[in-house]
C-alpha cells in the first residue's frame, strides 16, 4: 500500500470523527431565511414582558403562548442534551393568535372584561432581536350568582342538596371554567356512585360581563337504577378466564357500583401477571382498542345486543357551555330548549337495560424481566454503594397445573462503611454487604380467590458499627384480603444469625439490658398480622390511611428456636390531599418487646431502635437507643418505642427536565426508645415498666426539610434534619462517649420516601 492510501485513510477517519460535531454545529444554527411559516421573521425574541398579571398564574399564562423568549446562552450549545436549545424567532401571526389566547385564558379563569392597556414591539435590525412589552387590564372577576339542578327524579335519584354539596364551584366563587367542568363531572360521578350507571350531566352558563355574574344550570339524565350484568374478558392468552373471574368480588345481579369496578381492576392487576388491566361498563369501553379482529367483532356484538349509548364522559361530551351575550343579544339556547333536549335524552336513557355488561380488558405482561443497576445510600452514620441485579418470571411454570405463579430474585452486592467515611469519628467497621432474596408467590391458593402464598428465601450480610452479621433466612406466609381494604396474614420465619467484628461492649459478659450477647443463634418466629389500607398509591400516596398491627412470637416450633419473646408493633400512616400539589403526611408507631424466658433474653436484632430515614431523621440509623456502657459504645436497642412524624409536602416543579415532578417538604419528628417494658410486667423482666406518661416525658424532637425528584426508578430524596432537644440533660446520652456519637445535624440521600 502506498503513502497516498494512508493519507486518505487518515483524512477519512478524521472527518468521520468530526462529523457528529459538524452536524450538531450546523443543526444548532438553523438559517432563519429557510423558514417558510406564515408570519415568520429572522428576529430572535430577546424579551417578552407581561405586566399587570395578578389574578392568574403568569407561568401558566406564558406556557400557553407560542411566542416565548429565546433561551439566550443555551442556543450556543445547539442540540446538546439538557443544556442545548434552539433560538426562538418572532412570528407575527403567532403573536396575533397569542393575544387571543391571553383573552381566552383570562375568560376561562372568570375575567371576561380583560383588555390590553398597552402593547409595544421594538425591533433591532442590527442585532436581529425583538422586544415585546404587554400591559394587561384584568378587570373585575365574574362570580357565580346561582346554581340550579334540573332533571332529578324525586324518590329515586339522590336529592339536590347532596349532589350540589361541596362542589369545586359554589355560589359566590369566581367562575373558573375548569371548576365548572369538574363540578359537572362530580355530579355525574355521584349519580353513578348511587347506582345510575348511565347517568349523564350537561350544563349551561349564562355570563353577564357587565354585571360580573354567572348563572349555572345543570341538567341531569340519570337513566335506570342499574345492576351488574354479564362479564366479558378480552386480551387473555396464557392466563385462563376462570382465574380472572375468581378475582372479582361482585356477581351478576349485584347493585351497580363504580367502587366495585375499581376494586376489581386492582384485584385483577394484583394477580401480578398483567401489564395493563381495565374494568369498565361496556358503554364506556366501546372505544377501547382490542388486539384482534375477532375481539373487535365480539365487542361490536355486545354493544349491538344491549343497544348501549356512546362513551360520552362528561368532560368531553357536547355541552351548551358558556354563553356571554353582549349588547342585548339573546342566548343561543333558551332554558326551555335545553330542557326539552334533556327530557328527550333522559327518556332514551330510561329505556336502557338496567343490567350493565362489564368489559375486562387485560394485557399479559412479559414473561421474564431483567433489571441491572447501581445504588448508593448516604447517611451521616453509614454509607454504602451497591450493584443491583433483579429478575422476575410471571406465570412461572405455566405448563404445570395451576397458574399465576411468580418468582422474583433481587440481589444487591456492595461495600459499606459504618459509622461512615463522613460520620463522627473513625470508621469502626467496613466490609462487603450482600442481600439476595428469592421469592415465590402463588395467588388464588387452592383456588380461593383472595388468598396468596409467599415463600421467601434469602441471605444477607450487613455491616454496622457494632458488628458484621451473616443471616440466611426463610419465610413462609399466607395472607388473605377481606372486603376491600383489610388484609390478614400469618407467617413462619426461621433465621440463623452469625456475628463477627463484634464491638467490645457487646462481647462483654453483660449489657445494660442484663442480657448476654450471643455471636450465633437460631431464631424462629410466628407472626400474625392485620392491615387496613385505603391509600391511593402505595409508592407515592396523596390520600388515604394505612394501619397495621403485627405480633411476633418467638419460640421453639420446628427446628428448636433459642428465644421466647413477644413483639407487638402498631403503626399508622395518614395522607390528606389538601389541594392540588400539596399533601399532608402523618405517621406514628408504637412497639414493645416482652421477655418470656429469663434464660434466653432478647436478641439484639429483635430489639427496638429509632433513627434513620424512615424513623427519627435527626438521629443517625438506630442511634436513638440505649448504648453499651464502655468507652466505645454501640446501640443495643430498647424494649419500648414510640415515634410520630408530621410532614407537609409541596410540589415545586412539574415534569422537571421532562422526567418527573420535583417536590419539597418540611417535617417534624418525635421519638423515644426506653429500656423497660410497656405497661405489662413479666417474670424475667428486671427493668420495670413504663406507661404513656413516660413516653411523653422522654420524647425527643427533630425538624428538617426534604426534597425529592420523581424519576422512573422512584423518588430520589434528600433529607436534612436537626435535633431540637438538648441531649445533654437526657440520662440515656449523658456519657461523653455516647454524646460524641450523636450529631446535632443529620442527612439522608436515598431512593424512596421516608414513609
Amino acid at each position: 500500500m502506498n503513502r497516498t492510501f494512508f493519507h486518505r485513510a487518515a483524512l477519512f477517519a478524521l472527518l468521520t470523527a468530526l462529523s457528529p460535531l459538524l452536524i450538531v454545529g450546523c443543526a444548532s444554527q438553523p438559517d432563519p431565511r429557510e423558514r417558510t411559516d406564515p408570519g415568520a421573521t429572522d428576529f430572535v425574541v430577546e424579551r417578552l414582558q407581561i405586566q399587570g398579571v395578578e389574578a392568574v398564574s403568569e407561568r401558566e399564562l406564558r406556557n400557553g403562548l407560542a411566542t416565548r423568549e429565546s433561551p439566550r446562552i443555551r442556543t450556543k450549545f445547539g442540540r446538546l442534551p439538557l443544556i442545548g436549545a434552539e433560538p426562538r424567532y418572532f412570528n407575527r401571526f403567532a403573536w396575533m393568535q397569542d393575544r387571543e389566547r391571553i383573552i381566552s385564558f383570562y375568560q376561562q379563569h372568570g375575567y371576561f372584561n380583560v383588555a390590553f392597556d398597552d402593547i409595544s414591539i421594538t425591533e433591532d435590525p442590527d442585532r436581529k432581536t425583538v422586544r415585546i412589552s404587554l400591559t394587561i387590564d384584568e378587570g373585575e372577576p365574574t362570580r357565580v350568582s346561582q346554581i340550579n339542578l334540573r332533571g332529578l327524579i324525586p324518590g329515586e335519584t339522590p336529592p339536590a342538596d347532596e349532589l350540589l354539596a361541596d362542589l369545586p364551584l359554589d355560589e359566590g366563587d369566581i367562575f373558573v371554567q375548569q371548576h365548572y367542568q369538574r363540578s359537572r363531572n362530580t355530579i355525574a360521578n355521584r349519580l353513578r356512585d348511587a347506582g345510575f350507571a348511565y347517568a349523564s350531566v350537561s350544563g349551561r352558563v349564562f355570563v353577564d360581563p357587565d354585571g360580573h355574574t354567572a348563572d349555572i344550570s345543570f341538567f341531569v339524565e340519570p337513566g335506570p337504577l342499574a345492576r351488574f350484568g354479564p362479564v366479558y374478558v378480552f386480551g387473555n392468552d396464557e392466563i385462563s378466564e376462570a382465574s380472572i373471574r375468581r378475582a372479582l368480588r361482585f356477581e351478576e345481579g349485584d347493585p351497580y357500583s363504580p367502587q366495585a369496578l375499581q376494586q376489581a381492576q386492582e384485584d385483577v392487576f394484583g394477580l401480578g401477571v398483567f401489564g395493563m388491566v381495565t374494568v369498565l361498563p361496556a358503554h364506556e369501553a366501546r372505544d377501547a382498542a382490542v388486539e384482534t379482529r375477532r375481539d373487535q367483532r365480539r365487542m361490536e356484538e355486545i354493544l349491538d345486543e344491549y343497544d348501549l349509548p356512546g362513551d360520552d364522559t362528561d368532560s368531553d361530551r357536547p355541552d351548551p357551555g358558556v354563553q356571554t351575550p353582549r349588547g342585548g343579544d339573546e342566548p343561543a339556547q333558551s332554558i326551555s330548549e335545553i330542557l326539552a333536549g334533556a327530557q328527550h335524552e333522559a327518556e332514551v336513557r330510561g329505556r336502557l337495560d338496567p343490567e350493565v355488561p362489564i368489559i375486562i380488558r387485560v394485557q399479559e405482561a412479559t414473561g421474564y424481566n431483567l433489571r441491572v443497576g447501581t445504588g448508593v445510600a448516604v447517611e451521616s452514620t453509614r454509607q454504602d454503594v451497591r450493584g443491583l441485579v433483579n429478575w422476575s418470571s410471571r406465570n412461572f411454570a405455566a405448563g404445570l397445573p395451576g397458574e399465576l405463579r411468580r418468582i422474583d430474585h433481587n440481589t444487591a452486592v456492595g461495600y459499606a462503611w459504618a459509622p461512615g467515611l463522613i460520620g463522627p469519628g473513625d470508621v469502626r467497621n467496613r466490609g462487603v454487604i450482600l442481600s439476595s432474596q428469592l421469592e415465590f408467590q402463588q395467588p388464588q391458593l387452592l383456588r380461593e380467590p383472595h388468598t396468596r402464598l409467599r415463600i421467601r428465601a434469602g441471605v444477607d450480610r450487613d455491616v454496622t458499627e457494632g458488628f458484621t452479621v451473616w443471616n440466611p433466612s426463610l419465610r413462609l406466609s399466607v395472607d388473605r384480603s377481606l372486603w376491600n381494604y383489610f388484609v390478614v396474614g400469618m407467617s413462619y420465619n426461621i433465621a440463623f444469625f452469625r456475628y463477627s467484628d463484634v464491638a467490645e461492649g457487646l462481647d462483654a459478659t453483660g449489657t445494660e439490658l442484663g442480657l448476654d450477647f450471643r455471636d450465633r443463634f437460631l431464631l424462629e418466629i410466628l407472626e400474625p398480622s392485620v392491615a387496613f389500607d385505603t391509600r391511593d398509591d402505595i409508592l407515592d400516596p396523596s390520600r388515604g390511611t394505612r394501619i397495621e398491627l403485627s405480633l411476633q412470637q418467638a419460640g421453639r416450633y420446628v427446628f428448636g428456636g433459642e428465644f421466647d419473646f413477644l413483639r407487638p408493633v402498631l403503626s399508622a400512616e395518614q395522607y390528606y390531599g389538601i389541594r392540588h400539589g400539596m399533601v399532608l403526611a402523618l405517621r406514628s408507631r408504637l412497639g414493645a418487646v416482652y421477655d418470656v424466658r429469663r434464660e434466653t433474653g432478647i436478641p439484639i436484632q429483635s430489639r427496638l431502635y429509632s433513627g434513620g430515614t424512615g424513623s427519627m431523621r435527626s438521629f443517625g440509623r438506630d442511634r436513638l437507643s440505649p448504648f453499651t456502657a464502655d468507652d466505645d459504645p454501640v446501640p443495643i436497642g430498647g424494649l419500648t418505642q414510640f415515634e410520630a412524624s408530621v410532614e407537609p409536602r409541596f410540589r415545586l416543579a412539574r415534569d422537571f427536565l421532562d422526567i418527573g415532578d420535583v417536590w419539597g417538604a418540611i417535617f417534624l419528628d418525635s421519638a423515644t426508645v426506653l429500656g423497660s417494658q410497656f405497661l405489662f410486667d413479666t417474670a424475667p423482666n428486671e427493668h420495670g415498666t413504663v406507661g404513656p406518661g413516660d413516653l411523653q416525658s422522654t420524647l425527643l424532637y427533630g425538624a428538617g426539610i426534604g426534597a425529592w425528584w420523581n424519576t422512573p426508578v422512584g423518588p430520589v430524596r434528600l433529607d436534612v434534619a436537626r435535633n431540637l432537644t438538648d441531649l445533654s440533660d437526657d440520662p440515656r446520652f449523658e456519657r461523653d462517649a455516647v454524646q460524641n456519637l450523636l450529631q446535632r445535624y443529620n442527612f439522608y440521600l436515598s431512593i424512596g420516601h421516608s414513609f
